[in-house]
């Protein structure tokens, strides 16, 4: 006698049949899911199906779609702390459904079923030679009845047989499919096989799960369901002739059901028989003219060819039959910006949006029209308004609103959206990077830098966020912070050339020169090939006063490519500290030649031989091409009065350097100084002086305005003093 203690009737289901087990844990995930999501996201997205270790949840809006795809590492973390079977979520798009009300406490209605029901339950549990099991699975049947498929109830009672009349069904191991015994109801093998195969499907193995779907239909031959669901997995399996040939069966036996064509044409579809495919799609909108996916597909076949007068055709046959349908209306939209009939897709893009406000695509397509094609920014601008207006719930319009206008230069209005955006989705580290970025060009850099931090708590490992956050700290003057992001950045990629080169940068700033040539030879050392590199260190030896060794790398980067006009300019500047006029020149003479616009080059040359006091005619045509191309340059104006200084043409001068004082943004001692020089000229000594000796309160080391200042002080103390002297 068997002394094993008798196993619960669950416990045999979960044998019997191995996906029932992740039925139950498909439930108990779903009443979990409220508490750890929260109320509010549980409102918007609902956990659905689990396979496979993975739980899909629905979520019926684009910006909690987003919101919890960035948690679901977190979620997973959560979940699988409650239910180890858990390894991953999957977020899609979709409704959410009403949940079933609760039942009061202690009242257990029996379902209403009909006779059919009843018959199927008593022709399902027949079978089962125990009397006891029989009972308890009509008892489970009956309650679970409205949630099942007859598959799952055939398959349960036919387990429960062989479980009934037999010792305890084995399963192996061997990737967790089972292996039945014998049941006493031959519908047991055909169901069995029907749920492997199903689970098979589930982990992506068509290839196996195509014998069991076989198996399946020697019981039930004439089911035109199960051919059509094999002619999918073959399909899948990449076997499309007999996939051809079982849905081409599964038409035979169903030729009035819309789903067996479509399985048909889409199969022809694949193996490029347009024709036949087509006509499928055909039949199938004569037997449903309203079912909207026979004219989707055909349509898609159309465009697929480029036949965009046939996609066109066809989609008006499916507004005449579905007149509000917004997806209709905006593949019409999107085919009329195919052909460039601007008009038409306006219209089909607006009437999509009025009839479906979330209509994500329809709204960037329209907005694209305005601002892309027709390049009608206002009109673009305003769509967004709308789409903001019309979704207040989702952020991703605002999104694109900003993105326009940051290619408008129209930067304030961008933050605005941005920062709407970011308070939107606070979790969301692309909303923040954006915002950062737009509060840097705005020279925020306080905004900038907390804008910067929050991407990167969001995400520590963005060296991309944190390169931003040094930069940010650099503008900002808080060089130690930069340095220890730089330094940050440099222990987690230590080939990152951007990193270095900044750091270079900031000890060049803080004069510590030998690092920073150090640094940046590290840098051109990793990437020999980068004549940016060689900028970089060349500059870093030229504010070293290394003046050989800096046009030896300049060379040397020019070497690599002539025609790097920023390596010229550095070059030029290099010569001239080397006293190496003509060289000098020459340099800034090809820079001009590789970029006619490069006002800076101009005002150097010409600023050169104002200082010399010679080609001075020249000198002012070029420092007048500078002042063309920039000329509220206060820099550029104070080469030009100059100039006119060393031609002796002081009124003229007089009036350039006063205005060059007014256009510099920051005070300049250099500036200063030519202006206490053309004073002199002009005959206003007290100015003059004035004018030196703001000089050398920016610069107390100009030793040559020191002289100047002595030297006018001097006169008018003689000056003063002459006539005492007479008496």
């Amino acid at each position: 006698m068997d002394s094993r203690p008798p196993r619960a009737v669950a416990d045999l289901l979960l044998a019997a049949v191995p996906d029932l087990r992740d039925r139950l844990l498909e439930h108990r995930l779903r009443r979990a899911w409220v508490q750890v999501v929260g109320a509010d996201a549980a409102r918007r997205a609902q956990a659905r199906t689990f396979a496979d270790g993975c739980l899909t949840v629905a979520v019926d809006n684009s910006p909690w779609l987003h919101e919890l795809t960035l948690r679901s590492e977190e979620l997973t973390r959560l979940l699988r702390e409650r239910f180890d079977a858990v390894r991953s979520l999957r977020f899609v798009s979709g409704t959410i459904e009403a949940e079933a009300p609760a039942r009061s406490a202690g009242t257990q209605p029996a379902p209403a079923l009909d006779r059919r029901a009843l018959r199927e339950i008593d022709e399902a549990t027949a079978a089962i030679p125990d009397a006891g099991v029989a009972a308890a699975a009509r008892r489970l049947l009956t309650k679970a009845w409205p949630g099942l498929t007859v598959i799952t109830v055939i398959t349960v009672a036919t387990a429960l047989t062989g479980c009934a009349s037999m010792e305890q069904p084995m399963v192996s191991s061997d990737d967790e499919i089972p292996r039945r015994a014998a049941a006493a109801d031959p519908r047991g093998d055909a169901y069995y096989s029907y749920t492997v195969a199903q689970m098979y499907v589930q982990a992506g193995r068509f290839k196996d799960a195509v014998p069991f779907m076989k198996t399946a239909i020697k019981r039930d031959p004439n089911s035109a369901a199960l051919w059509t669901q094999l002619a999918q997995m073959l399909m899948r399996a990449d076997n499309l002739d007999e996939a051809v040939s079982a849905a081409r069966r599964a038409v035979e036996l169903a030729p009035d059901q819309v789903s067996t064509h479509l399985t048909l044409a889409e199969l022809l579809r694949t193996q490029r028989k347009i024709p036949e495919a087509e006509a499928e799609l055909e039949r199938c909108i004569a037997l449903s003219p309203t079912a909207e996916e026979p004219y989707l597909t055909l349509a898609r076949i159309y465009v697929e060819q480029k036949a965009y007068d046939k996609a066109r055709a066809v989609l008006l046959r499916l507004v005449e039959q579905q007149p509000r349908l917004a997806q209709a209306q905006f593949l019409l939209g999107r085919l009329a910006i195919e052909t460039e009939s601007w008009d038409e897709a306006i219209a089909r893009l607006t009437a999509a949006v009025e009839l479906d406000p979330d209509h994500d695509g329809a709204w960037s397509a329209l907005g694209a029209v305005y601002g892309e094609a027709l390049h009608k920014s206002e009109e673009a601008i305003e769509v967004y308004r709308r789409a903001v207006k019309a979704n207040p719930d989702n952020p991703a319009f605002a999104d694109k609103l900003a993105d326009l206008l940051i290619r408008l230069g129209r930067l304030p209005e961008a933050q605005t959206e941005l920062e709407g955006v970011a308070e939107a989705t606070p979790q969301n580290p692309r909303a923040w990077m954006k915002l950062g970025a737009v509060y840097y060009e705005q020279k925020m850099w306080d905004k900038a830098i907390e804008a910067f931090r929050r991407v990167v708590a969001l995400e520590p490992a963005n060296l991309r966020a944190r390169y931003f956050l040094a930069t940010t700290y650099m503008d900002a003057g808080r060089d130690a912070e930069a340095k220890s992001e730089l330094e940050r950045i440099l222990r987690a990629d230590p080939r990152s050339i951007d990193a270095r080169v900044q750091l270079g940068f900031l000890y060049g700033r803080a004069k510590r020169f030998d690092e920073a040539i150090s640094t940046l030879r590290e840098a051109v050392n990793m990437e020999p090939k980068r004549p940016d590199l060689f900028l970089y260190l060349g500059t870093a030896y030229y504010r070293a006063k290394e003046y050989d060794r800096a046009a030896e790398t300049l060379q040397e980067g020019l070497g690599l490519d002539d025609k790097q006009k920023d390596l010229h300019f550095q070059l030029g500047v290099v010569y001239e500290k080397q006293s190496r006029f003509d060289d000098a020149v020459g340099a800034f003479r090809r820079v001009i030649a590789l970029d006619p616009k490069n006002a800076e080059a101009y005002n150097y040359v010409g600023y050169m031989f104002a200082e010399r006091g010679q080609n001075l005619e020249e000198a002012i045509q070029l420092i007048g091409k500078a002042l063309d191309l920039e000329p509220e340059n206060g820099y550029f104006i104070d080469s030009l009065g100059w100039a006119y200084y060393q031609q002796g043409r002081y009124p003229e001068a007089l009036k350039e350097l006063k205005r060059a004082v007014v256009k510099t943004k920051e005070p300049d001692p250099v500036i200063y100084e030519h202006l206490g020089d053309v004073l002199i000229k002009n005959g206003l000594d007290e100015d003059a002086l004035a004018a030196w000796e703001k000089a050398l309160q920016l610069d107390p080391a100009a030793d040559g305005v020191k002289k100047k200042v002595d030297d006018l002080k001097d006169r008018q103390r003689r000056v003063k003093g002459g006539p005492k002297a007479s008496q």
